[in-house]
């Protein structure tokens, strides 16, 4: 729905995630009409599996998140001869870019990629809005088609909408702020091989926690930090290194979620039982080959989560390898299948609880559909350092009649103590939703409407009321809006 480190603020991923969408102008298998140049002499390649490359490099939306990718705004002016699609125009040319997005094609000026230069029109190459993530193979501005060196990108996204919940014999609705978000990042391109930058990306909580009876001012919904890093990209000969410092994102979840388009309405199944947190405060570095199709990713965090500074001497410490040996270019956007491996050895509070984790995810995204499947074992579960538990999920949603007609369906099967097989939890999931913008505009701005059932069945000793059997199986719609968007602000 829907990381490009500024995109990843700007939504993500995005899946998003962070935005999302592709264009026709290249058959299947083929390079688009116009050939672009090796980009790694003047900016960061695209990658495929990312949020926002093309086959041999891509995405999925994020939605993440996003995590967010955004498309570039055109110059006011630009020379036709800096066009990749112009090599015969007259250097003196000059091409006028209009600043209404969606302001007639001027006939006089060159098409880029089967578009013409102009507001939300100039992406180049088309696949900076394909997918929100693609860090560090490319980041979310093109510095290709303007003399500008620094760029600014800003996005938000919303999750909200109504819930009706029927469970023992009860019944009880609510309209509900599910994620709102804004993030900001600033790109420099140092060197055409190198570039640095900063993001910033803020949401929106319930002051009182899941335990708790008050907050602020109530139950207030408050603002606090969700990422603050600061990043650095080297580009050489096939490989992309990326590192990050400060309020980082989880890897993990920003990988397998390019493979993920219907975040609004769950998370994937690592994220929703917290076998992971969305961001902590460390380090991480990625080493990217072959504009995306091998990825490494090592990060060094406290490993107390986003909510929690360290508390004791121990550091978390992840090592994930991404494989994607399919990255096919389509004229309507990228194909890719992507295998998903990593290890955290990790301790948690003040007492260095084990707090390890393995898991294991394979996904595809395609602009008509996607699926996955994910698998996360943990040593040492919710502060309990004696705990196995697990999580395991599968997920497939796609376009039926797009853009207006979409399915989704997930199961998540989450048991919180593997000694006890009453500790299970498992959801079912089943919907239709609509999108307002084509797929090809997902990075950028997605408005998507989602109606939902499900059903979450309790063993005994996992139910959300101890001693009430009736409590155990939950019936639930949802009717979701998810909105978000992504601009070039410089």
């Amino acid at each position: 729905m829907l990381a490009a480190l500024p995109l990843l603020l700007a939504l993500g991923p995005s899946g998003p995630a962070s935005l999302d969408e592709p264009e026709p102008g290249a058959a299947a298998g083929q390079a688009p009409a116009v050939a672009v140049e090796d980009r790694r002499d003047r900016t960061s390649p695209p990658n495929p599996d990312d949020d926002t490359a093309p086959p041999p490099d891509d995405d999925a939306d994020d939605d993440d998140p996003a995590r967010s990718l955004a498309s570039n705004d055109a110059a006011a002016t630009r020379p036709a001869s800096e066009s990749p699609g112009s090599a015969d125009a007259a250097p003196d040319a000059a091409a006028t870019v209009p600043d209404d997005p969606d302001a007639p094609d001027d006939p006089q000026t060159p098409p880029v990629d089967g578009l013409r230069p102009g507001g939300w029109a100039l992406e180049h190459p088309r696949e900076h809005y394909w997918v929100p993530n693609s860090w560090p193979v490319a980041q979310p501005c093109d510095f290709t088609l303007t003399p500008r060196r620094t760029c600014l990108v800003l996005g938000a996204e919303v999750f909200a909408g109504f819930r009706y919940d029927a469970v023992a014999g009860r019944r009880f609705s609510e309209f509900r702020v599910d994620r709102g978000e804004l993030g900001t990042g600033v790109v420099w391109q140092v060197h055409r091989r190198i570039e640095a930058g900063a993001t910033l990306r803020l949401e929106a909580i319930r002051s009182a926690g899941p335990q708790s009876l008050v907050g602020i001012d109530g139950d207030s919904l408050v603002v606090r930090l969700l990422e603050a890093y600061g990043q650095l990209v080297g580009h050489v000969g096939p490989v992309d290194l990326g590192a990050r410092m400060g309020l980082v994102p989880e890897r993990w979840i920003e990988q397998v979620q390019k493979g993920y388009d219907t975040r609004a309405v769950e998370p994937i199944p690592s994220e929703r039982g917290q076998f992971f947190d969305r961001a902590d405060v460390g380090a991480s570095i990625t080493a990217s080959g072959w504009r995306g199709r091998v990825e490494l990713d090592l990060q060094v965090v406290n490993g107390e989560g986003r909510a929690q500074k360290e508390l004791n001497p121990g550091k978390n410490t992840t090592a994930m390898l991404t494989v994607r040996p399919l990255q096919r270019r389509h004229a309507k956007g990228p194909l890719t299948l992507a295998v998903h491996g990593g290890y955290r050895d990790g301790s948690l509070g003040v007492a260095a609880l084990r707090n390890h984790r393995g898991a294991a995810a394979v996904t595809f995204a395609s602009p008509w559909a996607y699926a996955g499947f994910e698998y996360a074992h943990a040593l040492g579960y919710q502060a309990r350092g004696d705990v196995e538990a697990s999580a395991l999920g599968v997920w497939a949603s796609g376009h039926v009649l797009a853009p207006w007609l979409g399915l989704m369906a997930k199961y998540d099967r989450i048991q919180a103590d593997r000694g006890d097989r009453a500790s299970v939890i498992q959801a079912a999931t089943a919907g239709v939703f609509s999108d307002l913008f084509p797929y090809l505009d997902r990075n950028r701005r997605r408005v998507r409407l989602l109606a939902v059932y499900q059903y979450e069945g309790y063993g005994d000793s996992a139910g959300p009321l101890p001693g009430t059997p009736e409590a155990l199986d939950t019936h639930r719609f949802l009717l979701q809006l998810q909105a978000r968007g992504a601009i070039r602000a410089y």
